[in-house]
C-alpha cells in the first residue's frame, strides 16, 4: 500500500513537472513592464552616476592643472639654487635653500602624478559607464519590443 502510494506521488510530481506552463498574457505583460521599470531604474542610476564622476573629472582636471602649473614652479626654483650653488659651491644657507627647494618640487612633483593618475581612473569610469549606459538602453529598447509583441486581451 505504501508503495503504490509513492509511486502515485512520484508519478504526479512528475507529471507536475513536464505539464506546460499556463500564463496569462496580462500577467505576462505586467511582468514584462516590471522588468522594464527595473532596467529603467538602472539606466537612471548609470546616468546619476556618470554626471557625479564628470563633475569630478573636471574638478580633477582644475586640481591636476595647479598642481602641475606648481611642481613646474618648484622644480624651477630648485633648478634655479642649484645653478646659483654651483657658482658659489662653500654657501651653506645656499646649500640649504637649494635642498629644500628640491625635496618641495619632489613632493609637488609626486602630488601632480596623483592627481593625474586619479583623473585617468575617472576618465576610465566614465567610458565604462558610457558604455553600461548603450547597453542599457538597448536592452530598453528590446524590452519594449517585446511589450509591444504580448497580446492585449483588453
Amino acid at each position: 500500500m505504501k508503495r503504490l502510494l509513492a509511486a502515485l506521488l512520484i508519478a504526479n510530481l512528475g507529471l507536475a513537472a513536464c505539464s506546460q506552463k499556463i500564463t496569462n498574457p496580462e500577467i505576462e505583460k505586467l511582468e514584462n513592464r516590471q522588468e522594464l521599470l527595473e532596467e529603467t531604474t538602472l539606466l537612471n542610476k548609470y546616468k546619476l552616476a556618470l554626471e557625479k564622476e564628470t563633475l569630478r573629472e573636471q574638478k580633477l582636471k582644475q586640481q591636476v592643472e595647479d598642481a602641475n602649473d606648481e611642481a613646474t614652479k618648484s622644480a624651477n626654483k630648485a633648478k634655479d639654487l642649484s645653478d646659483r650653488l654651483s657658482n658659489n659651491a662653500g654657501n651653506g644657507s645656499l646649500s640649504s635653500k637649494a635642498e629644500r627647494a628640491s625635496k618641495a618640487a619632489a613632493k609637488d612633483a609626486k602630488k601632480a602624478k596623483k592627481l593625474n593618475n586619479q583623473l585617468e581612473q575617472s576618465r576610465e569610469e566614465i567610458t565604462d559607464l558610457q558604455k553600461k549606459i548603450e547597453k542599457t538602453q538597448n536592452n530598453l529598447a528590446e524590452m519594449e519590443r517585446k511589450i509591444d509583441f504580448v497580446p492585449n486581451n483588453n
